[in-house]
């Protein structure tokens, strides 16, 4: 009985943390059309209730508001969608990746990124 307890608190708890701000997450099409759209784009893959994923959602949006219209930075749930997942050799929730305007990846990142750190990154790959 108490572990079924644990394992509705668990699902509450994650519920409400993937309820946080954060930035949109796109589909398989979505995906596609966006790494077409001359644009830095920036990539999680991740899932709603991955714990470091939805931690990583204030981050995100910082990061959207402070570059506008130069960047797009966009959710993608790897739980809904494992086939585009694997085409993008994603292992781990969450793992960040950084496109340029060709739609060429230029970086990664796996875990949660710190926003100092992350800002380093996308300076260091041309995104300022």
């Amino acid at each position: 009985m108490s572990f079924l307890r644990l394992g509705a608190l668990a699902a509450v708890l994650c519920m409400s943390l993937s309820a946080e701000g954060g930035v949109p997450a796109l589909d398989p099409s979505g995906l596609t059309q966006i790494l077409a759209s001359r644009k830095w784009t920036v990539i999680e893959f991740g899932g709603p209730t991955c714990v470091p994923c939805v931690k990583m959602q204030p981050v995100l949006a910082d990061i959207q508001q402070q570059f506008g219209s130069r960047a797009q930075i966009r959710n993608f749930y790897v739980t809904q969608h494992p086939k585009e997942a694997q085409a993008h050799k994603i292992m781990v929730m969450p793992t960040q990746v950084v496109f340029d305007p060709t739609g060429k990846e230029v970086t990664r990142h796996i875990g949660y990124w710190p926003k100092d750190e992350f800002l380093a990154a996308l300076a260091k790959v041309g995104l300022k």
